[in-house]
């Protein structure tokens, strides 16, 4: 995914940052960190989690994770291929990130041969990493084996090289120091340490403000950790005071920029246990308790347990049927409140048009690991729905964003008023609605929009009003178009006119100053285009369950 669109506007003022340096000598790997600590939590006995060690329903999830990902690892390469033997596609990828929790998963469950498939996979981990300093991509790893080498100072990030895989990465080998080192021949845990110093020192200070929420929990966490292990007190510091801008961010609405995100609140969920596991002793802990719990309240607020979805508005997205595809959040849900009340989707879907399941389940045994701790007091919301709700949420003062949304039995609403800022990217989904069809199953459907916009959802109805123009644009469009996308079982070109979208179970009238609408079918999914050539657009959207 690019956020690079997403966050350029959200902090004018970044974190300061601190150009970290390599104090080894020569900048070569071969010295060891790990003996030469003071501090007394790192001699502490290693925890040696296994599969008995984890709560039934943590338990539950690495097990099924661990299932589904073993297929795909690769005895050659000790990777994890984008494909397993079987599915058709010649020659599948090896992919770096996601097999970093595969190695955990190993460890975890600590068969016969586990320990040596995970060494072997670590070790390709670190074989897969950059080390060129001086680049902007120093320190992060290759996407897949065989990836063309970024083009030096003129390599543009996530179409060259992924700079994020330094902190998803370095969370999960961190995680198998924490839990394993006692297992971890002395060579590949020297590579570890060096391997996380990199990932430190690579990533450019200023590259990730505290609003790119996933990543900057997962970077200030990172920073901590490596600093307490190398005894980089220039590490812990910048952490400790980046993770401090995260949490007083947060506090000002306790809404996370990157708002309800059925992905990357996942992430989230990631990141603040391994604040809340490891972190013990920094502030980040107490910080991470407090934001983890009231994630879990906002997310259980606009949870419908009958649709088994989030209600949007959505940040970003990829999807919007968590039963059709792997939205992460739903392996926190699945920790907290076991598989059957957790949507998720089934094993024999496609996974080549983001349905079904796919590779993010391979994060089940690292997660499974921090487990949940979710407040007692959303359980009911995740059981049964409970009951007819407007919803008005501030996500953040400046931009002035408001989240607003209507759930009732059968149907919900979701729409976002920007405040004047201007989303780039389709993963942004201000005005959505999700329906139970004729058949049982969901139907939805979701705006993509470039642009700031003022959406709002009320009982029945949804109002939009938007400024436009060709100037205002991304790769994916511009501000005059407003793209409605349309998922119920049946639906042809002929249901949608531009005043009349009949849904299969919803109907939705619709009054707009916008007369030119484009209506084209693609797989099962049908979209709208509308065309401004006006200064501003205004819809009216009224629902009416059929």
């Amino acid at each position: 995914s690019d956020p690079r669109q997403y966050i350029c506007q959200f902090d004018p003022h970044p974190s300061a940052g601190l150009n970290f340096t390599d104090m080894r000598p020569g900048g070569t790997p071969g010295r060891s960190f790990h003996s030469e600590s003071t501090d007394p939590e790192q001699s502490k006995p290693m925890p040696d989690t296994s599969f008995h060690n984890l709560s039934p329903h943590a338990k539950d999830l690495a097990e099924q994770s661990l299932s589904w990902s073993e297929p795909y690892w690769d005895p050659e390469s000790a990777l994890l291929l984008s494909s397993k033997p079987g599915e058709g596609v010649s020659n599948p990828r090896s992919i770096v990130r996601n097999s970093v929790w595969l190695a955990v998963g190993f460890l975890l469950r600590n068969g016969k041969g586990d320990t040596d498939r995970a060494v072997r996979t670590l070790h390709a981990i670190i074989d897969a990493q950059i080390d060129e300093p001086g680049v902007p991509y120093h320190g992060t790893y290759y996407r897949w084996i065989g990836e063309p080498n970024p083009p030096g100072m003129d390599a543009v990030m996530w179409r060259d090289f992924d700079p994020n895989w330094r902190q998803f990465i370095g969370l999960g080998l961190a995680t198998t120091i924490e839990e394993y080192e006692h297992r971890l021949p002395a060579d590949l845990i020297e590579r570890i340490d060096r391997s996380l110093e990199l990932a430190v020192i690579g990533e450019p200070p200023n590259r990730c403000p505290p609003r790119y929420t996933n990543i900057a929990l997962m970077k200030a966490a990172l920073n901590v950790w490596v600093g307490k292990r190398l005894n980089r007190s220039d590490m812990v510091e910048y952490g400790e005071t980046f993770g401090r801008e995260i949490y007083d961010l947060f506090r000002q609405t306790d809404a996370y920029a990157e708002y309800n995100s059925p992905t990357y609140y996942g992430t989230n969920f990631y990141a603040l246990g391994f604040w809340r596991r490891y972190l013990d002793g920094s502030p980040l802990h107490e910080w991470g308790a407090y934001m983890e719990a009231e994630l879990w309240r906002d997310t259980a607020a606009y949870y419908h347990a009958g649709l088994r979805n989030l209600c949007g508005p959505f940040s970003r997205s990829y999807g919007m049927d968590m039963t059709r595809y792997t939205a992460l959040v739903t392996l926190a849900f699945w920790m907290a409140f076991g598989k059957d009340i957790t949507p998720f989707p089934a094993q024999d879907r496609s996974l080549t048009t983001r349905q079904g399941i796919d590779h993010e389940f391979v994060y089940g045994p690292c997660m499974a690991i921090y487990d949940s701790n979710a407040p007692d007091d959303v359980l009911e919301s995740f059981r049964t729905f409970i009951g007819p709700r407007r919803r008005e949420k501030q996500i953040m003062t400046e931009p002035d964003r408001v989240a607003t949304t209507w759930m009732q039995d059968d149907y919900m609403l979701g729409a976002e008023s920007t405040g004047g800022y201007v989303f780039q990217s389709y993963q942004f989904h201000p005005v959505t609605a999700h329906w139970l069809c004729e058949n049982g199953e969901v139907g939805w459907l979701r705006l993509k929009h470039i642009g700031s916009i003022d959406a709002r959802a009320d009982e029945g109805r949804v109002t939009i009003a938007a400024p436009t123009s060709k100037n205002i644009s991304a790769r994916e469009g511009d501000s005059t178009t407003f793209t409605f996308e349309f998922y119920a079982p049946r639906l042809t070109e002929g249901d949608i006119t531009a005043d009349t979208w009949r849904l299969n179970g919803m109907s939705v009238s619709v009054k707009t100053d916008l007369s030119d609408v484009h209506v084209q079918k693609e797989k099962s999914v049908v979209s709208a285009t509308y065309t401004s050539t006006l200064d501003t657009a205004s819809f009216e959207l009224t629902f009416r369950k059929q």
